[in-house]
């Protein structure tokens, strides 16, 4: 029997069109493929052990986005209509769909998989029932499992979804929610019944900007994205930890550093980790210098919180004596930029990893000194 896995989930992804649907299946057949994948170390807020029966089961995966676009949906309901033309209607169980917190969400993100198996769902309780202990504990444990199955496997796609839109919107001055806001989300499984769960999450929710014009490179990404998304990368875990939220804090720009220095081995200074990346991603001497600056700050602001136990905000300003006319600026600007150069270093890692047969070590984007002598001197001279 074909089964429907739903997860609507608040976003604050940005574009000037109303509605986008991404067939997404050619992409994750590729990594759920690999046999590694099911061993894979790196997970994204994983709730339960994925078996292979499960993988192999899945039909379909489509991401279907509203953008926040003119106005958030909340000022028009919008997303409570849209949730309601998904799934119908649950008198019943309206309770449930309340709990799923949608009504506030800026714009909405729907998670659907397809995929095939003889379940038997557990029953939603009423309102009322709730409170009978003897339904409360007379759960389907068969069902439970196979619903944080397919939480973790859901997951794990959202993670690969907004990574493949990070990399091909690396998006500047973003608007972030200053305090954390309130937590949402609704699960829906159709199949011989039906069954409603509000789950909460904000793993859809960064403010990127979103242009279709762009969705051919979107593609590439993706293509090139599942060629290693079964290896065990810690620099994805630590880079989609800071851009998966729409509330960012000093937290998440300590996770951007995480990311630049996981690149590099143990032993690496900070000083040649600012010299591989400038001269990786610069195109000239003034972008270099600009980025060996970032770097700069960047490193002082891990170590002075790391070490020091100092506090920042990231409306704070960054601490160091402006040269000339340079103007302080926030440690947001920060991050933002460190943001879009680990992109850059990113997308170039990706592609080493993958044209190198025997990369060492296997599962990491590893750079180095030898990375500057393959940028400048690939052609050797006679």
């Amino acid at each position: 029997m074909e089964h429907t896995f739903k997860w609507f989930l608040h976003t604050s992804i940005r574009s000037k069109d109303k509605y986008f649907e991404f067939d997404i299946t050619e992409y994750c057949k590729v990594y759920f493929g690999n046999e590694s994948y099911l061993t894979r170390q790196t997970t994204f807020d994983k709730q339960a052990e994925v078996d292979k029966a499960t993988i192999d089961s899945i039909e379909q995966v489509k991401i279907k986005l509203y953008p926040f676009t003119v106005a958030p949906m909340s000022n028009t309901n919008e997303a409570e209509r849209i949730i309601e033309a998904e799934i119908g209607k649950f008198p019943d169980f309206q309770h449930i769909i309340n709990r799923g917190n949608l009504r506030h969400a800026h714009g909405l993100v729907i998670v659907e998989i397809k995929f095939n198996g003889d379940f038997t769902y557990s029953e939603n309780l009423k309102l009322d029932e709730e409170k009978d202990i003897e339904k409360v504990l007379n759960w389907n444990i068969d069902f439970d499992i196979l619903r944080l199955r397919m939480i973790s496997i859901a997951n794990d796609i959202c993670s690969f979804f907004i990574f493949g839109l990070h990399l091909t919107y690396p998006t500047h001055s973003n608007s972030h929610e200053s305090t954390k806001p309130q937590s949402s989300g609704l699960l829906f499984m159709a199949g011989n019944t039906k069954y409603v769960l509000d789950e909460h999450s904000d793993i859809l929710a960064y403010p990127l900007l979103v242009e279709k014009e762009r969705f051919d490179t979107l593609k590439e990404i993706w293509a090139m994205l599942a060629k290693v998304w079964h290896k065990d990368i810690w620099s994805f875990h630590r880079f989609i930890k800071a851009v998966r939220s729409d509330y960012i804090t000093i937290d998440n720009f300590l996770d951007l550093v995480f990311t630049l220095e996981s690149f590099f081995g143990n032993d690496t200074s900070t000083e040649t980790m600012r010299l591989v990346s400038s001269l990786i991603v610069a195109k000239n001497k003034s972008e270099a210098s600009k980025i060996n600056q970032l770097l700069i700050d960047c490193f002082r602001i891990r170590n002075e919180v790391a070490h020091g136990g100092v506090h920042y905000r990231l409306y704070d300003k960054i601490p160091r004596k402006p040269k000339g006319d340079e103007k302080h600026k926030m440690i947001l600007e920060l991050f933002w930029e460190l943001k879009n150069l680990n992109i850059s270093l990113m997308v170039y890692g990706i592609q080493k990893l993958i044209n190198d047969r025997n990369p060492i070590p296997a599962s990491a984007i590893r750079l180095g000194p030898s990375d500057i002598e393959e940028r400048y001197f690939s052609n050797d001279f006679i």
